[in-house]
């Protein structure tokens, strides 16, 4: 993210809690921690897929194909898992259900 970008989503954090649109509570930070650590999660299980599955797959055709194949497959398995383990099967039936 461009530092100019970053600096306007601080400015328009900063100003949203101060006018109590945004209340920084115990539950937001929680939140926003499982949210870090289902990105570090999803990073990590990119990588092992990109790392051991690039050599696996060897010269075969359609090498690059495959491997984007694998690596949306996985990290949509990887992210719906972390999401039901760090956040529960009720916080996603909230979320679709509004």
């Amino acid at each position: 993210m461009p530092p100019q970008l970053t600096n306007i989503l601080l400015l328009v954090l900063f100003f949203a809690v101060r006018r109590g649109f945004l209340v920084l509570d115990r539950a937001w930070l929680l939140s926003l921690g499982k949210f870090l650590l289902r990105g570090i999660v999803l990073a990590a299980a990119f990588w092992l897929i990109a790392r051991f599955g690039g050599p696996t797959l060897g010269p075969m055709h359609f090498h690059d194909e495959v491997m984007l194949v694998l690596l949306a497959v996985g990290g949509v398995i990887v992210y719906a898992l972390a999401i039901l383990v760090l956040f529960g099967r009720g916080w996603l039936v909230s979320l679709v259900r509004g």
